[in-house]
């Protein structure tokens, strides 16, 4: 049984019926198109596009369409329409990977694409709905509130359930704006906040609802702050030294990288050029650049590692480990030479190193002949690689994606380290807004981020989130720049999702009292 329309007369809620009754006359398939075309403009706010208004255009029309609603049911389906819009243009790389390495055939893959997108809509659909039904049971708190709640806890449920998936969140389009200040104070979930916040306020405006004063108030606070921060920046690290470093980008393409005929060409060419950099004191070689085992390669590499401690040459490389009953595979990133240390992969990327369910769906893939991974994730407290006398926090690929894991190794470290092979992703935009999430990490942590990669993009990010140097993608070429240690904590790296909580609970208590207010003026 579907629940009565809100009076949209009614002062509490101060909607305007004109805009909400041209909107709920159009047909539900344009309404659907109208979701889906605002949806993927928001894409445009990422990287390589970063033009910033596209996701808030996205996210000022899915509030409309969720505040126009008549039904909780209409709001779940609109909300799936602006998300199939936004997932199904910014992860379309996943068809990419699946098309030309997982060997299923163009068909396949765009089916398990498109499962993949609708799993990733079910959020979002979820945060539609339920707002539509607080909005109706709490009417003192505004509406726009409720969407910014219910957005932000499906996107935070979407990055931790069933390891998560935190690409694209809100708080990355805003890398050209005031609000990029604001990640070393409270993170990507901050700026998150703050974006879907003002989104939903800007809609509730043209729907003209009179209950956003206190709103607008916090926002302006915020915003202002932020614009503070940009012109006047506070110095929240202090840099301790500089480190020589070459990044070594090999270009070895996915589908021959681990064929044995490749395997030892590639490890010569690695060899031959770290030789060549010795004056540096740490070179990088991607993830996986060793595709023979730990085990195996470690006697091969004593001369090797014994040269590059003579030189104080720091080598760190992503290899494969396997243990001794050959039973577990783990992603590791090993550092030899003039540093030690062995860190294995926490974050697993799902059906890329592991397969979820493995006993009910991998039978379905083998079926495909879809090739398999089952790699075993590393402990959760491991210690930082050393490099000499600096601490090297180590990410693998998916890894810097994970805010909170690279929070809390930052606290041990003089730098970050990220190691990826990003061939999978081929000469789509998925390398690109990889790189702009691992900026992002940089300018929460307040520190220096290494990236060496496969086939691009390999980088040197600096403690601002700026790119300093780059590689170009696509070429077997090294990258050599003064990389800069710093010491000290962020605000969010000593608190963590506190600001956002704060800012929340502010929102929250002044949404109440104006509520309140109002009701005493409308007596």
């Amino acid at each position: 049984m579907n629940m009565p329309h809100p009076d949209l007369t009614n002062t509490k809620t101060g909607w305007e019926p004109l805009l909400v009754a041209k909107i709920s006359k159009l047909p539900p398939p344009f309404i659907g198109l109208i979701g889906i075309i605002a949806g993927a403009l928001g894409v445009t706010s990422f990287s390589p596009f970063h033009f910033w208004p596209g996701y808030f255009i996205s996210l000022i029309v899915f509030s409309l369409l969720v505040l126009t609603s008549t039904t909780a049911k209409s709001a779940c389906w609109r909300g799936t329409a602006v998300a199939l819009g936004f997932f199904g243009a910014g992860v379309s790389w996943v068809y990419v990977s699946i098309a030309e390495y997982g060997q299923v055939g163009s068909i396949i893959a765009g089916l398990i694409t498109f499962a993949f997108v609708a799993v990733l809509c079910v959020f979002w659909a979820l945060s539609a709905w339920a707002s539509w039904k607080l909005i109706q049971r709490f009417q003192k708190i505004p509406a726009s509130l409720w969407v910014t709640l219910g957005l932000l806890i499906a996107e935070f449920a979407r990055s931790t359930l069933f390891t998560g998936f935190p690409w694209l969140l809100p708080g990355y389009s805003i890398e050209n704006t005031w609000l990029f200040e604001l990640l070393p104070v409270g993170g990507i979930w901050l700026t998150s906040a703050c974006v879907v916040l003002t989104s939903s306020v800007i809609a509730s405006i043209l729907l003209k609802q009179t209950n956003q004063l206190m709103l607008v108030f916090v926002l302006v606070i915020v915003w202002l702050g932020s614009a503070y921060l940009s012109y006047y920046p506070v110095s929240w690290v202090q840099q301790t030294g500089t480190l020589k470093t070459t990044l070594v980008q090999g270009n070895v393409k996915q589908d021959e990288k681990w064929l044995a005929e490749t395997a030892g060409k590639s490890l010569a060419y690695y060899q031959q050029t770290t030789i060549e950099h010795l004056d540096s004191e740490l070179v990088v070689w991607p993830e996986t650049a060793i595709t023979y085992s730990y085990p195996r390669i470690k006697p091969y590499f004593e001369g090797f590692s014994k040269e590059l401690e003579d030189t104080n040459t720091t080598l760190i490389t992503g290899i494969p480990d396997v243990s001794e009953d050959n039973k577990d595979y783990y992603n590791a990133i090993w550092a030899t030479g003039n540093g030690f240390g062995l860190y294995y992969k926490r974050r697993l990327v799902p059906f890329g190193e592991y397969i979820p369910f493995a006993q009910y769906i991998g039978p379905i893939l083998d079926v495909f002949g879809m090739p398999m991974s089952s790699f075993k994730p590393g402990d959760e407290n491991q210690p930082v690689l050393q490099v000499g006398e600096w601490g090297i926090a180590p990410f693998i690929c998916y890894e810097i994606v994970y805010a909170e894991q690279v929070r809390r190794m930052v606290r041990d470290s003089d730098f970050l380290i990220t190691i990826s092979n990003d061939g999978w992703f081929g000469t789509s935009f998925g390398p690109w807004q990889h790189l702009q999430i691992a900026q992002f990490r940089a300018k929460e942590a307040g520190r220096y981020v290494i990236r060496a990669t496969n086939t691009g993009i390999t980088a040197f990010i600096n403690e601002k989130g700026e790119v300093v140097a780059q590689a170009p993608q696509f070429e077997r070429t090294t990258l050599t720049a003064e990389a800069k240690a710093f010491t000290g904590n962020t605000p969010y790296v000593q608190w963590g999702y506190w600001p956002t909580l704060l800012l929340m609970g502010i929102c929250v208590i002044f949404a109440y009292l104006n509520g309140l207010i109002l009701n005493r003026k409308n007596r």
